[in-house]
């Protein structure tokens, strides 16, 4: 797995919870959000946005009406997916011993021996230098957010990503 390219460019590892976030709130046939996943498909062409296995699975299980996020993903795999490298699950390992009583994990997929993408995201960020999108809430101490910082990665929101991607809507001019 090749993760490295131009230090002098972000890159970014995407969770579950944005991508579900940009779909819901920036509907990509809507054209007034056009640019966002131009922007989005962008950065994957150029190897700059990734996410995981997990998080692919993850998106592959949901089992609601909307299926376009399964086909999304589906189509841009090859160059967005990446596989958890070995670095990367032993860099978990601290991560779930740590939070594993914390409520950072899903009750339901622990009972059921679902692995959660969450600990991974963090790991591969850490391990490989890449900025963390999440939905995730930064107040409470048992999400992506504080658990990344904790661990000395970068996380940020689909709205901190957008401007820093100098994405924005304009008024037409009259």
């Amino acid at each position: 797995m090749q993760l490295d390219f131009n230090p002098d460019v972000s890159k970014y590892l995407i969770d579950t919870s944005a991508l579900i976030r940009l779909e819901s709130t920036f509907k990509y046939d809507n054209p007034v959000f056009k640019a966002i996943w131009d922007e989005l498909e962008d950065l994957i062409r150029n190897e700059h946005l990734r996410t995981i296995d997990f998080v692919e699975q993850e998106i592959n299980a949901y089992e609601g009406q909307e299926d376009f996020l399964k086909k999304w993903v589906k189509k841009w795999r090859k160059l967005f997916v990446i596989e958890t490298d070995e670095q990367s699950f032993n860099a978990a390992i601290p991560i779930i011993n740590e939070e594993y009583q914390s409520g950072f994990f899903d009750a339901k997929k622990l009972a059921q021996g679902i692995e959660e993408a969450d600990p991974y995201l963090i790991a591969v960020c850490k391990t490989h230098g890449y900025t963390l999108i999440t939905n995730e809430s930064k107040l409470k101490p048992n999400k992506i957010p504080k658990v990344s910082e904790k661990n000395g990665v970068r996380s940020i929101d689909i709205n901190d990503f957008l401007n820093e991607r100098g994405l924005k809507m304009e008024r037409k001019s009259k």
